[in-house]
């Protein structure tokens, strides 16, 4: 899969933007602040349907400006070419097209063109709350099983729901009715953990053999699933199931104390740890980033795996994050996939891929300046 041009028009910081890029490696280099990142933006909008930063939809027009606009068209399996176009007028809904044909919802988008993004942020993968590391395996599952997000959707609702009952719980009546949203709660939750477990034992498979190549087989890594239920790792779904039950069925009392859904997948969390220590607590910078670097690679390997081709890869300034040695495995590890690169400094990065079929972009307050072949 590979991004064969971008146009842009008032969105962010570009007025006009329109260029083709290198089906191997594109590098765009420029100070902070001029769109590098942006553009990185663009792209991400027009594979996941959202921002992945916090920003209102008005927030991505270009200042003065009314509207925004931003066409992708992109490559699959090298048979087919397709259109995605978002535009969005300031105060209305955005517009969302596949070759021409508009989308009900932007979340329709996601498994369209695949990606794996790799941003300073990043490290909050590691680092952060429970909440950025569920926003990570949700995000990442739902490009490769459509199914999935439609799950996690209908579990929102379903928490919200049931809340509503534990906080009016007042009669026999309200206990039957929470009856029925303690099955949807069951069936919704187990399929969601079902799905988790899968998906993260692959990646600690991947994850792990890449963390043993970038420390030269002297750290072992180990990622695994804390499930809020219990212990899933090696149960079917039926089993996950009654063990949910179980979960729910013993604690009922105490939500209905608290008023509150206190156990399923909202809970979950993931650790990770080097020699057999928690990262979070334990794990040096350099220890951290190549743990982020080879669960990201681990990523790409999945949705290949999954989809039978590679997901474009968006690097956002994370090669000034690496020490030389982290930056050539890099280089080295992503010669077959499409990779987009933001950077501000070029002397070493230049370098580091003057073998590579690539094209390199410098930036200036929105426009492209110069393009080397």
């Amino acid at each position: 899969m590979i991004v064969k041009s971008i146009k842009l028009k008032n969105f962010r910081n570009f007025e006009e933007l329109n260029i083709e890029l290198n089906s191997i490696l594109n590098i765009f280099i420029g100070d902070n602040g001029q769109g590098k990142t942006n553009l990185l933006e663009s792209i991400y909008l027009c594979s996941i349907g959202k921002t992945f930063k916090l920003n209102t939809e008005n927030d991505l027009i270009k200042f003065g400006q009314n509207s925004f606009e931003i066409e992708i068209v992109i490559n699959k399996e090298n048979k087919y070419d397709k259109i995605i176009n978002i535009s969005y007028i300031k105060n209305q809904k955005r517009t969302v097209k596949i070759n021409g044909v508009k989308l009900e919802k932007s979340s329709e988008l996601i498994g369209y063109m695949n990606n794996v993004i790799f941003t300073p942020d990043d490290l909050k993968i590691i680092k952060g709350s429970p909440i950025e590391r569920r926003k990570f395996v949700n995000i990442d599952i739902s490009q490769i099983k459509p199914k999935y997000k439609y799950l996690l959707k209908n579990y929102k609702k379903i928490i919200t729901g049931r809340n509503n009952i534990l906080r009016d719980l007042n009669n026999s009546s309200n206990m039957d009715v929470l009856s029925i949203w303690n099955d949807y709660l069951i069936d919704i939750g187990s399929e969601i953990i079902s799905y988790r477990n899968e998906y993260l034992k692959n990646l600690k498979h991947y994850a792990s053999l890449i963390y043993a190549d970038i420390s030269d087989n002297k750290e072992s890594f180990d990622l695994s699933y804390k499930c809020d239920i219990g212990n899933i790792e090696n149960l079917s779904k039926e089993e996950i199931k009654k063990l949910f039950r179980e979960k729910i069925d013993k604690n009922i009392e105490n939500e209905i104390f608290r008023k509150n859904s206190l156990y399923g997948p909202h809970k979950d969390d993931i650790i990770v740890k080097i020699n057999n220590k928690d990262f979070k607590y334990f794990g040096s910078q350099g220890q951290q980033r190549s743990a982020v670097l080879a669960i990201k690679l681990a990523e790409i390997e999945i949705i290949k795996n999954e989809i039978g081709e590679y997901p474009v890869l968006l690097l956002d300034d994370v090669l000034s994050e690496l020490d030389n040695k982290r930056k050539s495995f890099l280089i080295d590890y992503i010669k077959n996939i499409q990779t987009i690169i933001t950077s501000t400094d070029d002397s070493d990065l230049k370098d580091l891929v003057k073998k590579n079929d690539k094209k390199i972009f410098n930036i200036c307050e929105g426009k492209i300046v110069n393009i080397i072949v």
